[in-house]
């Protein structure tokens, strides 16, 4: 007993750090395991201190896996979603574990200001060390600061300590925060929810994790429940700032938490344990506040654990436990109260106290496995030791005579094992995470074991997989063989395709596996992972795949990327793979090579290590993997005595019992539905109403009996027997005696089907005799009538709601609203992430993984750039790169148009006259019928919810458009600005920027992103001035930047998703509760085997007793068993299993294993008994012997179909019409297409329409799709429209009056595919009920297959088939026609024949149509005739004589009374009101005459275009109305002054004419660089050094410096050799040797002799095989066989030696090009590197790196150079005082190492410039005010212009700016002047002085600065003697 107490002493000291996990451990291994931040903390903090820890304590645990990159962002986040009652409480202070610390601040109006100051006091030391308390003012600076240290404090952790945190805000600005990014695009988008609120009021004040309650003015916390009014949805700052504080508190808005008292647990206790969980994790369960308590009674938590550990086998609601489950585990109820409650039974006394102990102990250890299961790692120090605390108490009890239930013992043991795992795992290292499954499956091959998705074993298989068939012949030895062989069978089928079709891609050629087609799998290639999008059914992701080689596919047809197909994805030949499903298919998408995939979980884990760059294979299978993965995971939920019916589904007793809850209520039957029968016994058939009274036949009333008898009733229905009405009889039945079979908590009828269609027909049927209580699962249904009863209606229905729980109403709001905060983090870090690899980030986005000092060198290098966006871009040269600036002039045809445009948009309607006339009317092409596309009816199947996905996926789309841009400086996809210089030309035309230039920008950038050199750290950081970086290393160096960006944002993606995905799952789990809430009052509940597949752990949860499936023969076995509950006692088959058969994906599964044989099937082949219906009530018999007895051996007809009319126009109601032409075989998939059949089809189809069928009277059945796609394309809809056409599988159960069938196949290899299968045939042939007919190849399919052959010798002998089909005129029998091929229709081309019909029409004239049997009355008839109606004049109708005729429109000539002229008017219309169209004679204010028609008003703005000189003397063309307007305009034409370069000005001349200086020459220089390159820079300026790749080299290796650095002179030996000589000297030295002259006598690989000369490098080419090259004439002497040849190494060409060595000799003794490199006389090439010409290449070379060494400067002059600099500035006071920041500019730049004369020449004259400016600015102190602002302005403006960023000055700038200083100075000296002489002054001041006074705009006057000069001499002149 003292242990124990000592033990929990230590608990409640320590709050678990240390756990007991056995005697042997030592304190060091305790210590080890402790958790970070697991200490315990006390519910109130009243000292500063413990609020500092709390504070700290929060951080750790807060914002441990947040990227630092984002903390700001999320920090930003939270008080707009959760901080509503503080708005200065940083967020931070609010992380989880710290809500007291806000609750605190949040009371602070209410509660006592001494406990507010307490909660939230830092320490504060006075003068006299005191505390002071810290007023409420300085509370919030004090918040705002530890906020703003929270936000940079990764950034300065990572600065070094000796570099100054300086943030400059012209780099960073305001750094944006992603969040508020987010926010704001949403915004102006419309996006949020303000404009459509949600339907649901959302919870207020239920804000998640941090719930906080608002207390009154005593601090009391009162609770109250107010109106659920939806607040508008706007930002969360306004909403919270809208309302006073004293308004909130008057009109509270939150629910008050409930207590877990007694009588709550007693509900609890009754409830359903899905119910108990979903209430539980509600906000007001008071769950929370039950696990803070500390001295909770015993009786409370004995109850709590009971309800608990009843919780933990439901099958439903698995994530809302799990967060049950972290509730607990966090709380104080694991680490205080659970302990005490265990160790308090050593205190009982009573007997009856240990024996409740006893068993409260296995609840706890319950507890306890689920905790340590779920949360390994987190919760293993917890559980441990409470599994000591376990053993101890069990181990007392039983030494008291009390021991622990076997039960208990076994969990004990167990929990003991899992510990000691777990601990061996963390003393290994291993215990990391709780994402890992630690608990491994035991020893075995048992199948629930078996991971349900592909694994890597799985697809690299050696050995074939264990796999048995199916038993259909005889029964199952036991259920775990039945349950192992279907999951394996139903696995295997999903995997096989996938392994098999890998397989055969790796055997392929890997170089062509584009042309390569397999059958298995569909490739997909170079397919790339794009950011995630969040819906409400969690994160998709959208993959880009090459679409080049899917040009032909048909994405409206094909099968491929249907939604639910299973895709894999891999970069590394399938070592490591991606998996993921088809999520949503998008025709446009899927052209666009995008589709929209969900990931696994596995593999979403797996995506933080995939690239933005990663380029996957990506294949596909053509499995519906959703359908395997909910039966498999039903499989394995499955224990082996759930399985019901087990003595016939797995024994195969052929004995039927019957329905359980028939024992003791079968005599209270009724049969009212059918026959008013009451109260009789249901088993004695003698007293059943008859056959006749029930309107049954006999095998339909033996059906009934069955199903109403038989706890398991198998009913076969073949075609047209009545399955699904008889089924509709049944089931009123048994809604008629629902008394019997339902339970008290309710459990419907559920009927299941395989298809929709069928699903909604059988429910359609229901709903006749059923108005409430029938629910639809699923929301793929098209039924109106249905509409209603679909799960989606009911759920949104408002009794519905108002009728839902309150703690279930409260976790919407509360959990959408989490939801919607980690989508919009998710959003904005994954566009951001996506951002960056589509363009070049802003840099104050990337400012945080910047070095310091390169953030500082970019700061300076881009402070005076007036382009703030573009700063980054200018480092990158994107911005300033003049190489993808060409510019083009417009034309002066295009100027033209434009102008036309521009006048045509401005006049008004009636200046151009009638514009209606040129404009063409194009006529659309005729629209195409609709076709029933399989794969579309294959994607309705699949789709079960009833979400939006199209609708998530654009709104998806859309915010994260809108946020792209708050990221990116520079977005590939809008269009760069161009350079203002480039905006106009000289003329006034327009320069753009070129397409092509456009396009090879954005290729460059594009190209750079995807680079994967990457610049290290350690290269980097010795890099201080980066703008010394070329080109490619700049690049590189951001490519650093961006790696580091993007791992860390990958990672908080990551983290965000995993939360965002456990509040969807939660959500869709609080939808299923109310699903499962109206399944409980429903009668009957319809889904498709899909939906039931998916619901089936709703199933289990409303446990149907009776089930009913339709079509159960088409349905897989494995399917039936999952739908089946352990408490159906009652299921009825319906179907037939001679129609069609599950499909299979793999076809020897199906064959050989048996997969393809139904439950319904196996169980009538094992003789069970089945009834079956005999009567079919559909087909004619003629038609019924089609499958009668070929397929079924006895089918009896009913009298009705004997009676049904013969088909009009037709000599027969059966026919198949033969025939030998060849099928057509499709490109795409395995499919088949018969053009001769299908225009046949087409034309028979329309001589039924003809004869007066409804188009929706007939049916077009085909076997194929191929077919059914080539029948769409030559059917119009006009003509069609309403004929079903579909493929064969998908019309099952569905019939028509009239059917025709295309069976397609006819080849020479007597292949007939589909139409070997006798289910399928069934099918085809048993649709039609009045008339059917069928073509095809039948010799081909009678020879091939047994049933066929039977089927055409029954034809035959009817005369029932034959090659030619017989028509038959109505109107003139006799009159018949034979049609074989599409072109014998012309025989009956209105479908009658060819005889004249001559009907007389009312109108007078006769019918010309030929006979036709349709419109015998002509009533719809349209009269081709003309009209022989005339006007009142006499004028003739020219219209046809069907057309109305209308007003006459002949034109008369007339004279318009108005004006006089005569016109043309037409007849009906009056000359006084008619428009005079001759034009306009009257003359407008503007002198300009009217461009209108006489008889239309005038117009109001003349459009004529006039010539409009301006002040500065440009002309330009405006419109004469726009005349006034373009005075006022700044003149707009290119300057043109000349520059000091002689080239013209490129500015506008508005910009010149208001400005000292011009703009800058932009002409490229044209002069050669000593290097031979062209220099780059602009005209103007001094050539800089060349920054091109040198292009010295030599044997030993290259020049690695730039072109116009200095070369390091190679010192090793010279190669120079031959057997004649050889050279003595170092490499970079002259040669001392002469060229050897003597033939090489070396053989080239091809035979022949080398035509060079000794010791020098052999030609490639050959005077035999290559004798055009080298016999070239050149120099003149190529074509002697004597002539030797040499071959530049630089350029590739030969020429003769002789002739090039003369030239050589005197290239060098010409002066002019002695300092030159020579060049190929071809083409031009610098020749750099030769061996005989090496002498004077090296004396050249020589001479240029003297030239080097000069332009750079070496070391001494810079360092002179530099020191003089520097003192210059230092001695200049004037230049501190006026220009501090430039001057610390300039001295940080004089500090950069890697100099050279040209940057300090740069930069000597900007000092020299400042300097002189900075002398004005301190000679003009004792200007008066009005003089110095007109100094200041002007001289701003050469402030600008000498310290704008550039590489050098140009001879014009620096012209221009010494210039306007010496100007300045003498107007400085003038304005001294006149202040020095008071009555001078008084008389210039006061008097107007026209003369001086300057234009109101600097803009106005071109001749501005002549004038102002003028004025100044004048004035100097006037005043010489004083100045």
């Amino acid at each position: 007993m003292d242990t124990d107490k000592h033990l929990l002493y230590k608990l409640s000291k320590l709050g678990l750090q240390e756990a007991c996990k056995g005697p042997k451990r030592t304190g060091s291994q305790v210590q080890k395991v402790q958790p970070p931040g697991s200490q315990m903390r006390r519910p109130n903090h009243s000292t500063s201190k413990q609020a500092s820890q709390q504070h700290s304590k929060d951080q750790k645990s807060g914002n441990k896996q947040t990227p630092s990159a984002f903390k700001a962002a999320e920090s930003h986040s939270k008080p707009a979603i959760k901080a509503h009652y503080h708005p200065t409480v940083h967020p931070a202070h609010q992380a989880p574990g710290g809500a007291r610390f806000q609750r605190k601040i949040s009371h602070s109006k209410s509660g006592p200001k001494e406990a507010q100051d307490e909660s939230v006091r830092p320490k504060s030391t006075g003068p006299k060390g005191g505390q002071h308390p810290r007023q409420p003012q300085q509370l919030s600076k004090h918040v705002q600061k530890r906020s703003e240290t929270i936000c940079v404090k990764d950034r300065i952790k990572h600065r070094d300590q000796s570099e100054p945190c300086r943030i400059n805000p012209m780099i960073y600005g305001s750094q944006p925060n992603l969040l508020d990014i987010a926010r704001e695009s949403n915004t102006a988008n419309g996006t949020q929810r303000q404009q459509r609120p949600r339907g649901r009021p959302p919870f207020r004040q239920g804000k998640g994790k941090n719930y906080v309650q608002i207390t009154s003015g005593n601090d009391s916390q009162q609770h109250h429940q107010g109106p659920w009014t939806p607040w508008k949805r706007g930002n969360a700052h306004q909403r919270q700032d809208t309302k006073p504080a004293a308004k909130e508190s008057r009109k509270p808005n939150h629910l008050e938490p409930a207590t877990l008292d007694n009588e709550e647990l007693m509900q609890l206790e009754a409830m359903a344990p899905v119910d108990i969980v979903i209430k539980l994790a509600s906000p007001i369960s008071g769950l929370k506040e039950f696990l803070k308590q500390e001295n909770t009674e015993k009786n409370l938590i004995a109850s709590f654990l009971k309800i608990l550990s009843a919780t933990f086998n439901c099958k439903s609601n698995r994530h809302s436990l799990h967060y049950l489950l972290d509730l607990i585990k966090k709380s104080m109820f694991l680490k205080i109260t659970l302990p005490t409650f265990i160790m308090s039974a050593k205190t009982e006394v009573l007997p009856e106290a240990h024996l409740d102990t006893s068993r409260y102990l296995g609840y706890t250890l319950k507890l306890l496995c689920q905790l340590i299961t779920v949360y390994p790692a987190s919760a293993f120090v917890d559980v441990s030791l409470l599994a000591t605390l376990v053993q101890s108490t069990s181990n007392y009890l039983q030494s008291i005579g009390f021991p622990v239930s076997e039960e208990t013992g076994k969990s004990l043991e167990d929990l003991h094992q899992m510990v000691a795992f777990l601990q061996k795992r963390q003393q290994d290292g291993n215990l990391k995470s709780d994402t890992y499954t630690y608990f491994v499956k035991p020893e075995g091959n048992e199948f629930r074991h078996i991971s349900i998705y592909p694994t890597y074993d799985d697809i690299h298989l050696i050995d074939k997989p264990f796999v048995r068939p199916n038993i259909i012949n005889e029964e199952y030895p036991d259920t775990a063989t039945y349950l192992d062989i279907q999951f394996r069978l139903l696995r295997e089928d999903f995997v096989r395709p996938l392994r098999e079709g890998i397989s055969n891609l790796l055997s392929c050629n890997q170089n062509n596996l584009q042309k390569q087609k397999i059958d298995d799998i569909r490739i997909y290639f170079n397919a790339q992972v794009l950011g995630p999008l969040c819906t409400h059914t969690g994160v998709f992701y959208q993959v880009k795949f090459n679409k080049k080689s899917l040009k032909s596919i048909q994405w409206e047809s094909s099968k491929r990327l249907l939604y639910g197909s299973f895709l894999c994805l891999s970069k590394d030949n399938f070592e490591t793979m991606l998996f993921a499903t088809v999520e949503y298919r998008n025709v446009q998408e899927l052209r666009n090579g995008i589709v929209t995939l969900r990931f696994t979980e596995g593999s979403r884990l797996d995506l933080v290590d995939v690239k933005s760059t990663d380029s996957f294979l990506m294949v596909e299978t053509t499995a519906y993997f959703e359908a395997y993965r909910h039966v498999l995971e039903g499989f394995k939920q499955i224990r082996d005595d759930e399985i019901p019916f087990q003595k016939y589904i797995v024994q195969c007793q052929t004995d039927i019992a019957a329905p359980k809850y028939l024992k003791h209520t079968y005599q209270s039957y009724t049969l009212e539905p059918l026959s008013y029968s009451k109260n009789f016994n249901l088993f004695d058939f003698a007293k059943w109403p008859s056959k006749e009274r029930l309107q049954f036949d006999d095998s339909q009333i033996r059906a009934v009996q069955t199903a109403l008898t038989k706890e398991l009733a198998i009913i076969q229905g073949p075609p047209g027997t009545g399955k699904t009405f008889l089924g509709l009889k049944i089931v009123s039945v048994l809604l008629s005696n629902i008394g019997i079979w339902q339970s008290f908590t309710g459990s419907p009828i559920l009927v299941v089907c395989y298809t929709n269609h069928a699903l909604d027909q059988f429910l359609e049927g229901i709903s006749t005799f059923l108005e409430t209580g029938l629910v639809r699962v699923g929301g793929r249904s098209d039924s109106k009538i249905l509409a209603g009863f679909t799960m989606h209606a009911l759920r949104k229905q408002d009794s519905f709601r108002k009728s839902l729980p309150k703690y279930m109403k409260c976790m919407y709001p509360m959990l959408i609203e989490e939801r919607e905060a980690i989508q919009l983090k998710i959003e904005s870090l994954a566009v951001s992430l996506e951002a960056s690899a589509k363009g070049i980030l802003k840099l104050c986005i990337l400012s945080k993984y910047i070095q310091p000092n390169h953030l500082k060198s970019l700061q300076v290098g881009s402070q005076y750039n007036p382009s703030k966006r573009y700063d980054i871009l200018e480092w990158l040269k994107v911005a300033s790169a003049h190489e993808f600036y060409f510019a083009t002039k417009v034309t002066q045809q295009q100027s033209k148009e434009e102008d036309w445009d521009e006048t045509a948009s401005s006049v008004t309607e009636g200046d151009l006259g009638n514009l209606g006339d040129l404009i063409e009317e194009g006529v659309d092409d005729d629209e195409l019928i609709n076709v029933t596309v399989e794969a579309e009816l294959i994607q309705a199947e699949r789709m079960i919810d009833e979400d939006d996905q199209q609708k998530q996926l654009q709104n998806a789309r859309a915010r994260r458009a809108a946020m792209e841009n708050q990221f990116l400086a520079f977005n590939p996809k809008e269009d760069a600005p161009p350079l203002k210089s480039q905006s106009k030309n000289q003329d006034g035309g327009e320069w753009q920027v070129t397409k092509e230039s456009m396009a090879k920008m954005k290729r460059m950038i594009k190209h750079q992103l995807q680079l994967t050199d990457i610049m290290s750290e350690d290269e980097a950081t010795p890099r201080l001035n980066i703008w010394d970086l070329d080109l490619v290393d700049r690049w590189r160096l951001y490519r650093l930047w961006l790696s580091k960006y993007q791992v860390e944002i990958k990672y908080g993606i990551l983290k965000y998703e995993q939360e965002y995905q456990e509040i969807v799952n939660r959500l869709a789990e609080l939808r299923t509760q109310e699903e499962i809430m109206i399944l409980r009052q429903s009668k009957v509940v319809g889904m498709t085997t899909t939906g039931a597949a998916k619901y089936r752990n709703l199933l289990q949860d409303i446990q149907p007793k009776i089930v009913i499936v339709e079509e159960a023969a088409e349905v897989l076995e494995a399917h039936i068993i999952t739908t089946l509950s352990s408490a159906c006692e009652h299921l009825i088959l319906i179907g037939d299993h001679q129609q069609l058969r599950p499909s299979a994906t793999v076809y020897e599964l199906a064959r050989k294993f048996n997969l393809e044989v139904s439950l319904f099937e196996r169980l009538i082949r094992m003789d069970v008994p089945f009834v079956r219906l005999d009567y079919q009530h559909r087909m004619r018999p003629e038609i019924a012997t089609l499958i009668t007895p070929h397929i079924y051996d006895k089918l009896k007809n009913t009298e009705s179909v004997k009676k049904y009319e013969n088909i009009k126009g037709i000599s027969t109601n059966l026919y198949f019409i033969e025939h030998q032409e060849p099928e057509d075989k499709i490109k795409e998939g395995k499919s088949f297409q018969n053009s001769h059949e299908a225009h046949f089809v087409k034309l028979l189809c329309e001589y039924f329409i003809q004869q007066e069928y409804k188009p929706s009277q007939i049916t077009i059945l085909t076997t194929y799709s191929g077919q059914l796609f080539c029948l769409k394309d030559i059917m119009p809809k006009r003509i069609f429209d309403g004929v079903k056409v579909c493929v064969v599988d998908k019309y099952q159960g569905e019939e028509n009056d009239i059917v025709i069938l295309s069976l397609v196949r006819s080849n020479k290899q007597g292949v007939v595919g589909f139409l070997r299968i006798p289910n399928r045939v069934c099918v085809a042939l048993s649709r039609a009920k009045k008339g059917f007919y069928c073509i095809g190849n039948m010799g081909m399919l009678a020879k091939q297959v047994p049933l066929w052959a039977n089927i055409v010798r029954s034809l035959r002998e009817t005369n029932n088939i034959g090659p030619s089909l017989r028509l038959c005129c109505q109107n003139h029998p006799g009159t018949d026609a034979l049609v074989s091929s599409a072109q014998d229709f012309s025989q009956v081309p209105k479908g009658g024949c060819l005889v004249p019909c001559d009907f007389s029409l009312k109108c007078g004239h006769k019918c010309t149509l030929p006979c036709h049997p349709f419109d015998p009355m002509h009533e719809e008839y349209r009269c081709p005739g003309p009209c022989q109606v005339k006007c009142t004049v006499g004028h003739p109708c020219p219209k046809p004589c069907w057309q109305p005729c209308g007003n006459c429109k002949v034109k008369v000539e007339q004279v318009v009374p108005r004006c006089g002229h005569q016109q043309q008017v037409p007849c009906h219309v009056d000359p006084k009101v008619f428009r005079c169209q001759e034009p306009c004679e009257r003359t407008l204010d503007c002198s300009h005459q009217c461009l209108r028609h006489c008889g239309e008003e005038c117009t109001v703005k003349c459009p004529r275009r006039v010539e409009l000189v301006q002040p500065c003397g440009h002309k330009r063309m405006v419109q004469c109305h726009q005349r006034e307007e373009a005075e006022a305009e700044p003149c707009r034409a290119i300057c043109g002054a000349p520059l000091s370069c002689d080239h013209p000005c490129a500015a506008h001349c508005f910009e010149c004419s208001g400005l000292p200086f011009h703009a800058v020459c932009t002409v490229p220089c044209v002069r050669p660089l000593p290097c031979s390159h062209p220099c780059t820079t602009i005209c103007g300026s001094v050539c800089p050094p060349c920054a091109q790749p040198c292009g010295n080299r030599c044997p030993h290796g290259r020049c690695p410096s730039s072109c116009g650095a200095p070369c390091r002179p190679c010192r090793e030996p010279c190669i120079w050799a031959c057997p004649h000589a050889k050279c003595t000297r170092l490499c970079h030295e002259p040669c001392d040797r002469a060229p050897c002259d003597l033939p090489c006598d070396l053989t080239l690989d091809c035979g022949h002799p080398c035509i060079g000369l000794c010791g020098e490098p052999c030609p490639d080419k050959c005077r035999v095989c290559h004798v055009e090259e080298v016999t070239e004439i050149f120099f003149g002497g190529e074509d002697d066989p004597e002539t030797r040849f040499l071959q530049l190494q630089d350029c590739r060409h030969i020429f003769a030696v002789k002739e090039f060595d003369t030239l050589m000799q005197q290239s060098e003794a010409d002066d002019s090009s002695a300092s030159k490199l020579h060049l190929c006389p071809k083409c031009l090439t610098p020749i750099h590197n030769n061996v005989r010409y090496g002498t004077v290449i090296k004396k050249v070379l020589a001479k240029i790196e003297r030239r080097k060494v000069k332009t750079m400067g070496d070391e001494e002059e810079l360092r002179c150079r530099r020191a003089c600099l520097e003192k210059f500035l230092e001695e200049k006071e004037e230049l501190n005082e006026y220009y501090l920041q430039e001057t610390q500019c300039l001295q940080f730049q004089l500090q950069e190492s890697n100099t050279n004369l040209h940057k300090l020449s740069t930069l000597g004259h900007k000092i020299n410039l400042l300097s002189k400016v900075a002398n004005l600015k301190s000679e003009g102190k004792e200007l008066g005010v009005s003089h110095r602002s007109r100094m200041q302005v002007e001289i701003n403006l050469v402030t600008k212009k000498i310290t704008k960023n550039r590489s050098q000055f140009t001879s014009q700038e620096l012209e221009d700016i010494e210039r306007e200083i010496t100007k300045l100075k003498q107007q400085n000296k003038l304005y001294l002047s006149q202040n020095s002489i008071p009555k001078q002054w008084d008389l210039f001041d006061s008097s107007p002085q026209p003369f001086l006074k300057p234009p109101p705009s600097l803009t106005e006057d071109a001749k501005y600065k002549a004038w102002k000069q003028e004025q100044i001499n004048k004035l100097m002149s006037k005043y010489a003697d004083l100045i």
